[in-house]
């Protein structure tokens, strides 16, 4: 499987980073964001978060890549 990068946007300090291979979280409405911390502390050592929309093609590579990094953690019996 290949990397995924994505450019977020923290809409708290307005400064955009990169992620490799972000979470995907389903939100209450049906829809697809990726989730990621930013790299930055907003006021009194609060963490921040960005969101940005995604698709559902998304989501199920996110959930394909996670299945396969857990296949390979489990130990062989």
């Amino acid at each position: 499987m290949t990397d995924e990068t994505v450019s977020m946007s923290c809409m708290t300090t307005k400064k955009k980073f990169d992620v490799v291979n972000p979470e995907v979280a389903v939100l209450k409405n049906g829809r697809y964001a990726y989730r990621v911390q930013c790299p930055w502390e907003g006021k009194g050592g609060k963490t921040l978060y960005a969101f940005k929309f995604c698709s559902a093609a998304a989501y199920e590579r996110y959930v394909a890549r996670n299945q396969a990094q857990e296949e390979e953690s489990e130990p062989e019996q």
